[in-house]
This record gives C-alpha cells, structure tokens and sequence, in this order.
C-alpha cells in the first residue's frame, strides 16, 4: 500500500474518530458500556410559577410553566458521564425565597437503563416538574399518561 494511500486512511480515521467523540451542546438528551451513545435530556415545568435549575457545569436556568431546558451529548472514555440537578420552586409575588427545593441527578448509571441504550439513534430523557414532584419517561408523550412514573418529590426549603 502507498504512503498516500496509508496516509488518507490515516487521516479519514482520526477524522471520524474525533467526529464521533465531539460534544453536543444545544437546546434538547448516562453510563453504560457503550461510551458513544447519544443522548439527550428535556426537562419541562409542567405547573410551578417559576423553577430555577441548576446543573453541574450547565449553569442555573429559570424556566416558567410550558418552558423547557433541553441538552444532548455523548458519553465520556470512562462511561460515567453525569448530570446533578438541584431545582428550587419559586411562588409568584416578587419573593426570592425559595419555596421548596431538591436535588437529584438527571442522569447517572440508573437513569441510562430508563433512557435506553441505543447505539444507533438518540437515546431520551425527559423529565416534567410539577406541583407534585418530579416524573420521568423515555417518550414525549403527553402528560399526564400512562408513559410518566413519578421519581422524586418535593422537599421544604
């Protein structure tokens, strides 16, 4: 085989290597075995007045009734890529006193086998914050349905 032939491979596979690992971060989507798997995590208000969130390295967020905060990304070399969220509920009314809190993670080793762990396709995570609590499914459906269980609840701040 020729140099420039060698070469040309060479190149193509660092090329598609480095495509494969690069990391997504927009608008929309765990550890498992499977490192390359993309995913991406939705969370949605479904009814709190105002839910400030913050999580890991992504910043702190508001996001009022009807909004959402979506990410997608691909697992790291050591498959343990995490997400912790800590979310606080505001009432309307000019407070900033947070009414509730919690913490939990959005992402971890648990939540990958809720997800799903495909290779070939987008693997999802939504999460919708109510009054209530915190409920979780692997479909955009509609809530409430059958496809949300809840997850996490509310704790007094």
């Amino acid at each position: 085989m020729s140099f420039l032939l060698k070469l040309f491979f060479y190149v193509l596979f660092l090329f598609q290597f480095f495509y494969i690992l690069k990391a997504n971060t927009t608008s929309e989507s765990p550890p498992s075995s499977k490192w390359l798997e993309p995913y991406r995590i939705t969370i949605t208000n479904n009814d709190v007045p105002g839910v400030v969130v913050g999580c890991d390295d992504r910043g702190a967020g508001l996001i009022r009734p009807g909004e959402s905060i979506s990410w997608k990304f691909r697992m790291n070399l050591r498959g343990t890529t995490s997400y912790n969220c800590r979310f606080y509920w505001f009432e309307d009314g000019g407070s900033y006193e947070a009414h509730k809190d919690v913490a939990f993670p959005v992402f971890d080793e648990d939540i990958i086998r809720l997800c799903g762990e495909n290779l070939f396709s987008m693997n999802r995570c939504y999460w919708t914050v109510t009054r209530v609590g915190f409920y979780f499914s692997n479909q955009d459906a509609r809530f409430p349905s059958d496809n949300w269980r809840v997850m996490h609840v509310w704790t007094y701040g």
